[in-house]
């Protein structure tokens, strides 16, 4: 059996003050959403990633059974489902289940019943298992101890007359005894109506009573079990029913106990059932996390990752799960393969933290066996560790600045970094001195790569910049900023460190040039370089991509045009067959008239023509009919290229009678003596034959076969 959340090795769960930085509690909370039981709720808040790779894998093949089924299948029935945890419990302890317990527990096994009849002819189908199903196949049904439940338990308060034989019979004994009493008591009210404040019966204390007026209360010898407010009525119940009344007393307290003895029966069934119960409510807890685990895939238009363990990601249109889909800008993000450490650099609000938080993120995501919101074949590693410092967290309590924060929780960080560990941090070296912190930077830095951890930093430091480009294994990532609407992009560029900006964005705010030129007077010459070649590589890079995304367009238009013009000419080949096909039946449809002419003609010349003439119009119809069969035997074995042949010889403009014409069909020359009809037929004369043959086919005869005829 595969690996569940609950089994998944201790050790190799991933935890820490990362998670809750990293915002992985949201993403809990939002796939908790989709669950439809306490129990599959309690599975997500139970979920951690791990680093083993095999259970990663395992819970990602989970999702994928469940995104298969539901998407084939629709959802599965699981609502409905209370928690009866603590009522089984109860009755293994000896405890008696009130009814409310019993109709939760009964309805608790009709839902199993519904989960375990979904498509069970499913499983193992074409070799392959599904995990869903095999979960639902596993579930053990309870039909006899549910349908006994409901029987017997009709409401939270009532139970059935017929739960028991015993329960009947005294049920039927209270039922004729009041019976009786109402008798009596209608007697009383008709007889006594004077007496009486209302006439009618009421309840006291369990026993039937009627209202009499106090001043009247000697007329109606009996009990008062009440008075009114007003001390006007009293409530009496007649000496006649008072027998009657003790007995229904003493009936309901049996029917009570017989209830009782009924619900510790039903109690009993259930405690012996225990374990399978609680099996069925531990299978159905994974089959409502892995259902959601699915739905939210489908919420987040998530896809399944590709996973190793090398330490390499690579997220192609990578979106932050918790920033709505019109908001959002995906990202393609790679770092673990060419380089170990990638350093983002870029103006603030430009996108920088998002980036990082998306990367470890959906790592996380992953490593718990969730889909991920970015294209097909995004690869994430799994990693022993996921290490975060991001965001301001200066404490006030401990009278920690900014800075000191941030280096508490990098040294922290540092003492558990090694291979296989991913660090993400935020700011690197920033609130104090600048020189300082870019030195400070720069060490960390380097003692990640030393550790073999996949580290991805953003900073302001221009130092960082250049130390990428000169430091193996590093490489620099800038987030865009449009310098035209001075507004990021929020879009990630890999291999492109970051431009401050600075001058061209005070220039475009209105401040003076004098005030820009005396900033930059203060700069270094091999800064301002650097600078200037950083903004010309953006810029190239910028219409690159332009130029590339209109290279995609119009790629994309051609093969958009190239698309609709072979739809345009499957569309003209079908209908060329098509006419093709219709042609070649009529004329298969006029040789095999034309055959069966000939067959008739040849039958009455033999029966009318003498010997010598006859032997010759034989001669003449026995070519006519072998061409004619050769024709349909030819038509036969045609070609769709032979179909859309035409026949030879030059076509005439206008069919005469009296005119000489060539039938390739039957390998004649003759003459029209009629036609052409409103069918398009003609009638033609060669020698002592008269065939009908189609007009369209006629052809003016070659010189010889004039020749021929005339002789």
């Amino acid at each position: 059996m595969y690996t569940t959340f609950e089994e998944a090795d201790e050790a190799k769960l991933v935890k820490g003050r990362s998670l809750p930085i990293l915002e992985y509690d949201k993403i809990i909370d939002l796939l908790s959403a989709h669950t439809r039981t306490i129990y599959g709720r309690e599975a997500c808040y139970e979920l951690l990633p791990t680093s083993d790779f095999e259970t990663v894998n395992e819970w990602l093949y989970e999702t994928t059974d469940a995104l298969t089924f539901i998407t084939k299948e629709g959802t599965l029935p699981l609502g409905g489902v209370n928690d009866i945890r603590d009522a089984v419990s109860y009755s293994d302890a000896g405890g008696t289940l009130s009814m409310k317990n019993l109709m939760q527990i009964a309805q608790f096994m009709r839902s199993i019943q519904r989960l375990h009849d979904v498509s069970p002819k499913e499983v193992g189908k074409n070799g392959e298992e599904n995990r869903l199903l095999t979960l639902l196949t596993m579930l053990v049904v309870h039909a006899p101890l549910e349908k006994e439940i409901s029987f017997c338990i009709l409401t939270e308060e009532e139970m059935n007359d017929r739960a028991s034989e015993t329960l009947y019979m005294i049920r039927k004994q209270i039922r004729d005894a009041q019976g009786s009493i109402r008798e009596i008591l209608e007697r009383v009210i008709h007889n006594k109506a004077a007496s009486l404040q209302e006439q009618l019966v009421t309840m006291r204390d369990g026993r039937y009573c009627i209202p009499v007026k106090a001043e009247r209360k000697g007329d109606i010898p009996g009990i008062v079990h009440d008075t009114s407010a007003s001390g006007q009525t009293l409530f009496i119940e007649p000496v006649a029913v008072v027998e009657l009344n003790n007995k229904i007393r003493e009936w309901t307290a049996t029917e009570k106990e017989e209830m009782n003895r009924i619900l510790q029966m039903l109690s009993e069934k259930v405690a012996q059932k225990k374990q399978e119960l609680l099996t069925n409510i531990h299978l159905l807890k994974h089959i409502d996390f892995i259902v959601a685990k699915a739905n939210f895939a489908i919420h987040i238009s998530a896809t399944r990752p590709l996973m190793n363990n090398e330490g390499k990601i690579h997220l192609r249109r990578a979106r932050h799960p918790l920033i709505p889909k019109d908001r959002v800008v995906p990202i393609d993000f790679s770092v673990g393969d060419d380089y170990k450490t990638l350093v983002i650099t870029g103006p603030n609000t430009g996108g920088k933290t998002v980036s990082l938080k998306t990367c470890g993120l959906l790592t996380l995501m992953a490593m718990s066996g969730l889909y991920i919101p970015c294209l097909d074949h995004s690869e994430v590693s799994v990693f022993s560790r996921v290490l975060a410092d991001i965001g301001d967290e200066q404490s006030i309590e401990q009278s920690l600045s900014t800075f000191s924060s941030h280096m508490t929780n990098i040294v922290a960080i540092l003492k558990k970094t090694g291979p296989s560990t991913l660090v993400l941090v935020d700011e690197l070296g920033s609130g104090t001195d600048p020189s300082e912190g870019a030195a400070l930077a720069i060490a960390i830095l380097d003692e990640c790569r030393r550790k073999g951890a996949i580290t991805v930093a953003t900073t302001h430091y221009k130092e960082l910049k250049g130390y990428a480009v000169e430091t193996e294994d590093v490489e620099n990532a800038c987030c865009e900023f449009d310098t035209d609407t001075l507004s990021p992009t929020y879009r990630l560029l890999i291999g492109l460190p970051g431009v401050s900006n600075a001058f061209i964005i005070s220039k475009k705010l209105g401040l003076p040039q004098t005030v820009i030129d005396e900033a930059q007077a203060v700069l270094t010459q091999e800064s301002l370089q650097f600078e200037e070649l950083l903004s010309s590589v953006e810029t190239n890079h910028r219409e690159s991509e332009k130029l590339k995304k209109e290279i995609r367009e119009m790629r994309d238009f051609v093969k958009k045009q190239s698309d609709e013009l072979e739809k345009e000419r499957s569309a003209i080949e079908a209908e060329r067959k098509k006419i093709l096909a219709k042609a070649r039946e009529e004329k298969q449809e006029l040789l095999e008239e034309a055959l069966d002419e000939a067959n008739q003609m040849l039958d009455e010349m033999r029966k009318k023509q003498n010997a010598r003439d006859k032997k010759a119009a034989e001669e003449e119809l026995r070519k006519i009919r072998n061409n004619l069969r050769a024709g349909l035997s030819k038509l036969d074995d045609e070609t769709d290229e032979e179909k859309a042949t035409f026949a030879p010889g030059e076509i005439p403009d206008k069919i005469r009678e009296g005119g000489l014409y060539y039938a390739p069909l039957l390998d004649i020359t003759g003459i029209v003596i009629k036609g052409p009809d409103n069918k398009n037929n003609c009638i033609i004369s060669s020698g002592a034959l008269r065939l009908t043959v189609a007009a369209d086919t006629l052809r003016y005869p070659e010189k010889e076969e004039t020749t021929k005829t005339a002789t």
